[in-house]
């Protein structure tokens, strides 16, 4: 399997100048990775799992020099690399991994602010950079993933320009309030897809005519569930309507409308909440229940793992510039272990353990 990738990673074109280059770029990638896949994710970090597998590392990735790459020269590649270098490592990876292109998948989609691009906590209208991440519900794979300053563009403005742009087909896209729109749903139609889609008070005409049209329509179908995790005690109840009746000029591909309302209580505190969802599909409440649950995955899946395993909004490795690379890296990191199973990286990280040779012998590995 670390062959494969080393292939892929020697693809990366080097942005140094010949003269003084002493280790190869692959080289210096091929280790960053390999310490993030074993959980050091600073500069330090880095350097200090480089000293510390240095004979096994000389050995297996037959370096010529018996001196491997500084903390400098770690610290330079990930600074200078150029990011669409990095995407386009991710997608070489996937071309691999995600064999699902032209078959039917639900697609998450969701920005994530970087808070290690934040130098000002009080000042609400500063520069930061967004990474809006695409998350496979089949193959809990990061599929696509695309930063951008908020000076330049906003989230809505990113998934837009990456939808019409995809390459995908037969995908139902999940996406919060944020982003509907009929541009948005207009896009997706186009590029032979689907979408899911929350409606809340930022369309507030939609939302009220869904509001209005679940008081009087019989529901399609309805399905009912319940959570007792985390300490919540919360009955779900879902309701599907025809869309086609929701005669929205500014949203013609509306098959289906769905109702979701929460009661119960979380902790001690009595909960109650009604959300409202659009769609181009027209499926079942259960199997609808189940896909709203699953498209807030990417909050757990890969939003969460990279703050709290990856350390990324608290990351050293800061700056407009530099944390977006470094957040790509990462994502490369996520794949690899999503490769070969793993849903949960730390199960992952203690069956890597220090014992990352073992790359060298797999192609796949299925953790179930």
């Amino acid at each position: 399997m670390l062959n494969s990738l080393i292939a892929k990673i020697k693809e990366v074109k080097d942005f140094r100048k010949t003269q003084g280059r002493r280790h190869e770029l692959w080289v210096v990638l091929t280790i960053i990775i390999l310490a993030l896949l074993t959980g050091n994710v600073s500069y330090k970090e880095i350097t200090a799992f480089s000293k510390a597998e240095e004979e096994k590392l000389i050995k297996l990735l037959s370096i010529p020099a018996k001196k491997l790459p500084s903390y400098s020269t770690i610290r330079r590649v990930i600074i200078g690399i150029n990011i669409r270098d990095i995407q386009s490592l991710l997608e070489s990876m996937l071309q691999q991994y995600y064999r699902e292109k032209d078959k039917e998948d639900w697609i998450a989609i969701d920005g994530k602010s970087l808070k290690n691009t934040i130098s000002n906590y009080k000042n609400k209208t500063q520069n930061m950079v967004t990474m809006v991440s695409w998350f496979s519900q089949k193959t809990k794979l990061i599929i696509k993933a695309e930063s951008q300053e908020s000076k330049n563009l906003s989230e809505n403005a990113i998934v837009l320009s990456m939808i019409e742009n995809c390459g995908l087909y037969n995908k139902v896209f999940t996406l919060d309030a944020l982003h509907c729109s009929k541009k948005i749903t207009k896009i997706i139609i186009e590029s032979k897809n689907d979408y899911l889609i929350t409606v809340k008070g930022n369309q507030v005409k939609l939302h009220n005519r869904l509001k209005n049209l679940a008081e009087i329509q019989e529901p399609l179908s309805e399905y009912e569930s319940r959570d007792q995790s985390h300490g919540r005690n919360v009955n779900r109840k879902i309701s599907v309507f025809n869309g086609e009746e929701v005669g929205h000029v500014n949203y013609p591909h509306i098959k289906s409308f769905i109702k979701v309302e929460r009661t119960g209580f979380r902790g001690n505190k009595e909960y109650s909440q009604t959300l409202y969802y659009i769609s181009s599909k027209k499926l079942s409440a259960e199997i609808f229940a189940k896909k709203i649950q699953e498209h807030w995955l990417i909050e757990n899946q890969v939003h969460w793992v990279k703050d709290v395993i990856f350390n990324e909004d608290k990351s050293r490795i800061r700056g407009v510039e530099v944390a977006p690379k470094f957040s790509l890296l990462v994502t490369v990191t996520l794949n690899i272990y999503r490769s070969w199973g793993f849903l949960s990286i730390k199960k992952g990280q203690s069956w890597l353990g220090k014992n990352w040779e073992k790359m060298f012998l797999i192609d796949h590995f299925d953790s179930s």
